[in-house]
């Protein structure tokens, strides 16, 4: 009889490979769940580097079309205001030929200028905007459709007396019928240094400064202290006690309506004589030889006669205070050359856009990207037989405006106004008169929830301010930084 193979042998012998297979599997399978994690891993790799690239080209693009509209408006105000400079010379001129009709003629079109040049900025300033890939702003487009009827009612009287005085018979219908064209086009740029006539004068009260708001969210208590310093206000880290603490709201005062409140030229009537500008017939005569008219065809006697003349308003074409390396809050990287040393004209144009991120948000929901950026630009030029004058030196407008570039944002007039931001234009007409009399606050408003943080009945975020500035306030020396104490204020650059 021959011996038997153990059963627990014969068992081990037989189940080996099945072992062998159940391993094999084991490990396909771990391999394969290893490959799954890395594949989604640089899938999500690859999608972050999509996300990342489209965000980069949409923000390049939008600073390419924010550049583009600022400088198209600028350069429309440099032709604006050398047309009005070359009628005041037309002027002159029918005033040697004794021509009245022609005066009346040529006063009543730089009226009209004041209106139309602006406004062919405004125009331009789309076309640019839209070349770089810049689309209609809804937004935008319905606060001029908006605004359009508001100034068709600037005429409606009042005890017999209209809103506001138009500068010709049927100015305010004309100017309405321009902005309902432009929204009927689409705005893709919004001016946001545009003041309307019946506005607040932005940074008289520190609620209706947007870097109060900047000031809170980023803790920059330097803002505060600069602003207690330099230009007295009242110290609210350290006086606040709750809502009723703060001043009443300016009363919106009407500003002169002497041309369109969107890139305003900054220019005005008077009526006056030529000798109030020019102390003698050869100063006026070298000015306009420089701009090249004749001037040997004019008449001396046209000095003295009262008439209607086009001046640089000189509550807006003083010192370029902003652009000062000696001022209290200077803006500048270097000196400015004195022929360039004035305020004026200028424009902030501000562009939007959205981009749609291909990584999902929460719940699954569509990530977007808001972009905003605003550019500022001016035109330049100069005055005198040798150039070397500012172009107001005279107060009378010559056509002397050659050149246009662009300027730090903070160093435009109207910086504050965020006329096209519309979540701050809700808060300052709608939400801010409200907070100012009852303490409520709205919901869903970033300025609204930075308020919130300041009125904390704890006084946790003045404390921390105060405790911030105790031993270190001597670092507090201008604007222009962020963060916890590093400088403060200006909201942007460029």
């Amino acid at each position: 009889m021959q011996p038997q193979t153990p059963r627990s042998e014969h068992t081990n012998f037989m189940s080996a490979p099945f072992h062998n297979a159940r391993r094999h599997a084991r490990r396909r399978g771990q391999v394969a769940v290893f490959l799954l994690m890395v594949l989604t891993a640089l899938a999500f790799v690859l999608l972050w580097s999509v996300d990342i690239h489209r965000i980069i080209t949409a923000k390049t693009r939008t600073q390419n079309a924010g550049d583009a509209a600022a400088l198209a408006g600028a350069r429309w105000q440099g032709i604006g205001i050398n047309f009005v400079g070359e009628l005041n010379l037309l002027h002159a001129l029918a005033l040697s030929i004794s021509d009245k009709n022609a005066v009346d003629a040529i006063t009543n079109m730089q009226a009209h200028v004041l209106f139309t040049a602006p406004l062919t900025g405004f125009a331009a300033a789309q076309v640019a905007a839209k070349n770089n890939g810049m689309y209609a702003n809804d937004s935008f487009t319905q606060l001029v459709r908006n605004h359009a009827q508001e100034v068709r009612h600037y005429g409606d009287l009042f005890g017999g007396v209209p809103v506001f005085s138009p500068p010709y018979p049927g100015a305010w219908n004309d100017y309405a019928d321009m902005l309902d064209a432009l929204a009927n086009d689409g705005i893709a740029a919004g001016p946001d240094n545009t003041c309307f006539y019946n506005d607040n004068s932005h940074g008289i009260h520190i609620l209706l400064d947007p870097n109060f708001y900047n000031a809170v969210f980023s803790r920059s208590w330097c803002w505060f202290y600069i602003e207690q310093t330099y230009y007295n206000y009242p110290s609210p880290l350290s006086d606040y006690t709750d809502y009723n603490w703060w001043a009443p709201l300016p009363t919106p005062s009407a500003h002169p309506e002497y041309g369109s409140e969107f890139l305003s030229l900054k220019l005005k009537p008077t009526t006056t004589n030529l000798n109030y500008f020019f102390t003698n017939y050869n100063d006026f005569v070298a000015e306009g030889n420089r701009d090249g008219v004749t001037m040997s065809i004019f008449k001396s006697a046209i000095m003295t006669n009262n008439e209607t003349w086009y001046i640089f308003d000189s509550d807006q074409w003083g010192t370029w205070t902003r652009m000062s390396l000696t001022g209290d809050n200077p803006f500048a990287a270097g000196p400015v050359r004195p022929q360039y040393d004035y305020a004026g004209a200028d424009i902030i144009f501000r562009v939007e856009a959205q981009v749609a991120q291909l990584l999902p948000g929460a719940n699954n929901t569509t990530n977007m990207s808001d972009l905003v950026w605003t550019a500022g630009a001016k035109p330049f030029g100069a005055a005198g037989p040798d150039g070397t004058l500012v172009p107001s030196q005279y107060g009378l407008v010559f056509p002397c405006f050659t050149d246009v570039r662009l300027v730090p944002v903070d160093a435009c007039s109207g910086a504050a106004n965020g006329t096209f931001n519309t979540g701050w234009r809700q808060h300052v007409d709608v939400d801010l008169p409200r907070y100012v009399k009852t303490g409520q606050l709205a919901a869903g408003c970033w300025y609204c929830q930075q308020l919130k943080t300041w009125d904390n009945p704890s006084r946790a975020f003045q404390e921390e301010g105060l405790t911030w500035l105790s031993s270190n306030k001597y670092q507090c020396v201008q604007h222009g930084g962020g963060g916890g104490g590093g400088g403060g204020g200006t909201s942007h650059g460029h």
